[in-house]
């Protein structure tokens, strides 16, 4: 009896680590064709890095937003035209233009003033465009763009 105890337990024990494993991916993105890629902090923070201090209209002050490329992240899964479909964790979505991702700096921002980003703080992921370089980007139709809380990217 004390065996089967103690083999379920380490049954337990190893199904929860492989469960926490498959929560630490973040970040979904999926072409129309292929299959999706999966990524974790770890992975994005291989990436090349961009930071960009701006001012937004979420937050009072300007703020440091960290992370790679957004034009970095969609070449992981080979989309290169077209739109694609940001989706939240509250299941909110935008369509934008990939040209977006080719023709500015838009990153995916993973920090804040050198900080991970909490869900509680628009995190894991906020898509983020280079306003401080580009007035034409400062109108709403570009702040709408700037979806927090990503959690999945697709080929539209």
């Amino acid at each position: 009896m004390f065996r089967i105890v103690v083999l379920s337990l380490c049954l337990l024990l190893y199904v929860n680590q492989a469960a926490a494993a498959s929560n630490n991916i973040i970040l979904s993105v999926s072409s129309k064709s292929g299959p999706s890629v999966e990524l974790d902090d770890a992975a994005l923070a291989k990436l090349p890095q961009q930071k960009m201090r701006i001012p937004t209209p979420w937050f009072s002050t300007e703020q440091t937003f960290e992370g790679p490329l957004l034009r970095d992240v969609l070449k992981l899964a080979n989309i290169k035209n077209g739109n694609i479909k940001l989706v939240a964790l509250n299941d909110y979505e935008i369509s934008i233009p990939v040209v977006d991702a080719f023709q500015y700096e838009v990153i995916v921002a993973r920090k804040r003033n050198d900080k991970l980003m909490t869900i509680r703080d628009k995190g894991p992921l906020f898509i983020m465009y280079p306003f401080q370089n580009h007035a034409e980007l400062r109108i709403t139709e570009y702040f709408r763009r700037c979806s927090w809380q990503l959690r999945k990217i697709k080929a539209d």
